[in-house]
């Protein structure tokens, strides 16, 4: 690859999303495109909502700003993702720097009125090529107005201001001012002018946002009353679209682009949308009318797809093929190489990260071996569930768990595309990327947990292999003993004493091995125990068990040990194992629902069940002769659960705290307002979020400088909410 070729565009955008630049390589939207950009012609607000990585933005950028603009309408994207700024001075810089901007109208200046977006909408004046032009406001992750760290203020004083655009409506802080200007004999206000600040700005405004995020716009729905009206949904490309998604931007002529152009065999696109759709797992569970019907309800995500025509595009380029080459199954290995290209794209992603730490901190990874393997296990054992599903975690407790991961290096894997970040209740959590990863990341640590189990039986059994080889050479030793000790009794004594002392000899010397041998089986029962690998532990009782004759050794050699006694305390110590990680697996999962209170209720139990393991673990575990403890469990390993259960306890306690302070906060705000619903509401919430705990009681009444209980001050204040919702129901 030359130069020059590295530098330039590619036909297919891999991960990132189409920008305006782009829009002669985007295809498979045209319909979405047309009806899209028609309902923002026609209504003055629009909400479009689709799941994450399904492509608002590049529908947005690259589709259909270019159709709004033919209709002289000049879309002006926003983005509120500076925490740091006020959102309606994000908003006003934004506009500033637009370049639709044409001029200002400065009628009816009113001096010392901070102006509103309403207001700046009146003003500012846009054209297309000298054309007036209504402008657009595209707000794109909308989501990030409420999951980034903006303040209250910032943010109720913006949807304040965004809601009279929407609603068509003077801001109440103008009509006041004008209103005292008239009435004071101002002369400046004229009834003209008065006309003119009457008359809405005319615009449109799109709000984008993900799915999983539409409830919020529910939540502001009081204060935007249609916000939901107008709604589109963006949904997964079907197989049309994904065919000229995938083979118009290979034949576009709308470049120059880093690769020749070049088309797509029959073959090559159906094996390629049949493997995006699922077909390659779910063709053989279907057939005929089933199949068919399969076949119209295909779903493909835009993620997989540009990682496979970005995979084909860069080989085509190495390989510096001609112009109208044609790419077969071949080309790519078929639909093994399809599924290597996915599910390489972790592992690669993995391997890139050292040079994707110098492009963001400028410095050198030190040991990148150890950091990969660091992040691999970060990524499989905190971000993903015992039930394979993916889960968030705050950086707090990734940072503290993981040796050498600290915020810039998880924002690193962040510009990486593996992980994904959001800002919750003042912390950021982080959470694979996309769905489609998680299988590349379970087969990736299912891998390494086979490679780890595999080099520690490897480990358990060389082990093993030098203690026989230990005992062989005693025997063995034994036996040249015993040979002298024959060759001097042939001396001196007959042949039958001779005999019969060899057949003694050898008469001891298996009873040995045969009580080694069965204690050595019963040391690896315990062994497994200790390190409560109880799936091994407990098949290894129950097979010693079964040989009654190994039970009658173990009961009279010392110690003495009764197998069956054994095999009911490790059945105990599993079971209260189990428990514990099952409290912390619902716990976990109440938390990431942010309901505070029942996780906290579960990790609790959970340490209680931990605490009785313990107290299990001391009832079961005594002295040997030389005055050392022998544990039936690993202390190292239950401290570490002990810590994990802390730390969890603390986390769900300290969200718990915080949410129940913005609740009481927006509580106290509608309740001096004077909206019972909205207050009974967020009480209701103060209410679930409530703690069993005596102790978190305590910490939350002091967290609140409450005089009182919270739960008390939770009770009287939702006695003067419904005292005043009945007020409004009398009148």
């Amino acid at each position: 690859m030359t130069p020059s070729t590295s530098n330039l565009p590619r036909r297919y955008p891999g991960l990132k999303p189409f920008d305006r630049t782009q829009s002669a390589v985007f295809y498979g939207r045209r319909e979405d495109v047309v009806r899209l950009t028609n309902l923002i012609v026609q209504q003055r607000l629009v909400v479009l909502f689709a799941k994450s990585g399904i492509g608002k933005t590049s529908l947005l950028q690259a589709g259909v700003a270019q159709g709004l603009e033919s209709q002289n309408l000049a879309p002006i994207f926003i983005r509120l993702d500076n925490p740091g700024t006020a959102l309606t001075a994000t908003v006003g810089e934004t506009l500033e720097k637009n370049s639709f901007q044409s001029g200002r109208n400065e009628t009816g200046k009113i001096d010392g009125l901070q102006e509103t977006l309403w207001e700046r909408m009146k003003r500012n004046d846009y054209d297309i090529d000298g054309l007036p032009a209504t402008p657009v406001l595209v707000f794109d992750q909308f989501e990030e107005v409420f999951t980034l760290s903006h303040s209250d203020q910032s943010r109720r004083q913006f949807l304040i201001e965004l809601a009279d655009l929407i609603n068509e409506s003077m801001p109440e802080l103008i009509r006041s001012a004008l209103m005292d200007s008239f009435r004071g004999g101002d002369d400046k206000m004229t009834a003209s002018i008065m006309h003119w600040w009457e008359r809405q700005p005319d615009l449109r405004i799109v709000i984008s946002i993900r799915s999983d995020f539409l409830h919020l716009l529910d939540e502001i729905s009081p204060l935007i009353p249609g916000i939901l009206r107008n709604r589109y949904q963006l949904q997964p490309l079907n197989r049309k679209q994904a065919e000229e998604a995938i083979a118009m931007p290979a034949d576009s002529t709308g470049g120059p682009f880093a690769s020749p152009r070049f088309t797509y065999h029959p073959d090559a696109m159906e094996q390629i949308i049949n493997f995006l759709a699922g077909h390659e797992r779910e063709e053989s569970q279907a057939s005929g009318e089933d199949f068919a019907l399969l076949k119209r309800q295909d779903e493909i995500e835009s993620f997989n797809l540009q990682i496979l025509c970005q995979y084909v595009e860069e080989k085509i380029i190495r390989e510096g093929v001609t112009e109208g080459f044609e790419v077969t199954t071949d080309f790519y290995n078929a639909q093994a190489g399809l599924e290597r290209e996915i599910r390489d794209f972790y592992t690669k992603q993995l391997d890139l990260l050292p040079e994707a730490f110098a492009r963001r901190t400028g410095k050198v990874l030190e040991n990148p071996a150890e950091k990969i393997a660091v992040v691999r296990r970060l990524i499989e054992e905190s971000l993903v569930t015992p039930n394979d599903r993916r889960c968030s975690m705050v950086d707090d407790y990734l940072i503290d768990s993981y040796p050498g991961v600290d915020q810039e290096f998880l924002d690193v894997l962040v510009d990486s595309r593996l992980l994904r970040k959001e800002n919750r209740l003042e912390d950021f959590y982080y959470e694979i990327s996309h769905d489609t990863l998680l299988p590349a990341v379970i087969e990736s640590r299912d891998k390494r947990r086979q490679q780890e189990r595999a080099a520690k039986e490897k480990e358990e059994y060389e082990a093993k292999l030098a203690e026989q080889a230990t005992l062989r050479k005693e025997a063995e030793d034994q036996l040249a003993a015993m040979r002298k000790q024959r060759r001097m009794a042939r001396m001196v004594a007959a042949t039958s004493l001779i005999t019969l002392l060899v057949s003694l000899g050898f008469g001891v010397w298996f009873t040995r091995d045969y009580i080694s041998s069965t204690r050595d089986q019963l040391n690896n029962a315990r062994l497994s125990a200790y390190s409560e690998l109880f799936g091994a532990s407990i098949p290894s009782y129950e097979e010693l068990g079964s040989h009654p004759w190994r039970c009658w050794v173990l009961e009279h050699t010392k110690p003495p040990v009764k197998v069956s006694e054994e095999l009911e305390i490790t059945r105990r110590f599993k079971t209260l194992y189990e428990t514990v990680e099952d409290s912390l697996i619902r716990g976990d999962g109440y938390f990431f629902r942010d309901d505070y209170a029942q996780a906290l209720s579960l990790y609790y139990e959970a340490k209680d069940i931990q605490n009785n393991y313990n107290k299990l673990n001391w009832q079961y575990s005594a002295k040997n002769d030389s005055g050392r403890i022998e544990w039936r469990v690993d202390t190292t390993l239950i401290r570490e659960r002990f810590n994990r259960l802390g730390y969890r306890i603390e986390n769900a306690r300290k969200a718990l705290i915080k949410e129940f302070k913005i609740r009481q906060r927006d509580f106290e705000a509608f309740y001096e307002a004077n909206v019972w619903g909205q207050a009974m509401r967020n009480l209701e919430r103060m209410q679930s979020l409530l703690p069993k705990e005596e102790e978190d009681i305590e910490k939350l009444k002091r967290e609140l400088n409450l005089e009182e209980d919270p739960r008390n001050y939770v009770r009287q204040e939702m006695e003067k909410v419904n005292a005043g919702l009945r007020k409004i129901r009398t009148f």
